[in-house]
């Protein structure tokens, strides 16, 4: 029953950064396109430094929060820059 719960969230949790990601870089929108994964990372680290710290969060809801979401945030992030700057790299030499 959690199975297709917890797979939605991973997508969505990916697609949702890939998809601004292609828009900024093929925008040209430098800062922004840096900015995105440089938050997602910032979260990602500080759940996994809780998950391992008395820090005031549960570790495991730090642990699933990191693994569940950050990470498939990246490696949208990741992507979806890869395929803004490839499809703004094919626009530059069309035109």
């Amino acid at each position: 029953m959690a199975g297709p719960l917890i797979f939605t969230l991973m997508l969505a949790s990916a697609m949702l950064p890939f998809a601004l990601l292609t828009w900024l870089v093929r925008q040209g929108h430098a800062g922004w396109a840096l900015t995105v994964p440089s938050v997602l990372g910032a979260v990602f680290a500080v759940l996994l430094y809780a998950s391992g710290r008395p820090f005031g969060i549960d570790p495991l809801v730090a642990m699933g929060g990191a693994l569940l979401v950050c990470l498939p945030a990246l490696l949208g992030c990741a992507a979806g820059g890869l395929l803004g700057w490839l499809l703004r790299r094919r626009d530059d030499r069309r035109g």
